[in-house]
C-alpha cells in the first residue's frame, strides 16, 4: 500500500487482519492513524515513513508483537511515553521528523552502548534522558549541535567524560549526573 495518495484509514480494517504481520504504509498523505490501531496486535513491522503524522495514538503500546517501527519524514514533535512499552521492539526509525523531545522510556534503562552522531541533526530536541545506560560510556559532541536542547540527563552512565561542545550550552542547557564513585 506505499506510495499512493492515502490520506486516511478506515476503522476495523486492519483488525480484522488477524494474520497481517508486515504493513508498509509509507508515501502515502496521512495526517492520522485510526482510534482502532491498538488492535493490529499481529503487526510485527510497521512503515509509515515519509506521510504528515502529527502524532502517535498512545495506544500503540499494544501492538505488543511490533519489531520494526519506521516514522522517518512525518511531522513528529513527539513520542507517546507508551512506546517504551513495546517490549519487542528493536528498531526504531525517527528521522526526519520534528522532535522536541525523545521519552527516557524509549533511551533510558536500555543497554546503549553509543548515541549516533546524527543527533546532531534534531534542531528542535528539547529533552533528552539516557539515563541507566551501562554501556553508554561516550556522548558525541554532535550533540553539541542541538540547538535547542535544554535538558539532558545522564544519571547512572558510566561516561569518562561530557565532550566540552555539550557543556558550552551555557545556561540554558541543564545536564543532569548523577556520578558512581
Amino acid at each position: 500500500m506505499e506510495h499512493n495518495r492515502i490520506n486516511k484509514i478506515p476503522i476495523g480494517i486492519f483488525s480484522r487482519a488477524t494474520g497481517l504481520t508486515k504493513l508498509n504504509l509509507k508515501e502515502n498523505e496521512l495526517l492520522s492513524l485510526p482510534l482502532d490501531m491498538g488492535s493490529w496486535i499481529s503487526i510485527t513491522e510497521l512503515n509509515l515513513s515519509t506521510n504528515q503524522l502529527k502524532v502517535l495514538p498512545e495506544d500503540i503500546e499494544k501492538l505488543v508483537n511490533l519489531e520494526i517501527l519506521v516514522l522517518s519524514n512525518n511531522q513528529l514533535k513527539k513520542m507517546p511515553a507508551q512506546i517504551g512499552n513495546l517490549k519487542k521492539l528493536r528498531e526504531l526509525d525517527l528521522e526526519e521528523n520534528d522532535l522536541e523531545t525523545v521519552p527516557s522510556e524509549i533511551v533510558g534503562e536500555n543497554s546503549l552502548s553509543s548515541i549516533p552522531e546524527e543527533i546532531g541533526h534534531l534542531d528542535n530536541l528539547k529533552s533528552l534522558y539516557l539515563n541507566d545506560n551501562p554501556s553508554l560510556h561516550n556522548l558525541p559532541f554532535e550533540l553539541a549541535l542541538c540547538s535547542s536542547l535544554e535538558i539532558m540527563s545522564i544519571e547512572n552512565c558510566p561516561l569518562s567524560q561530557i565532550p566540552p561542545e555539550i557543556t558550552a550550552g551555557g545556561p540554558s542547557l541543564v545536564i543532569q549526573v548523577c556520578l558512581n564513585i
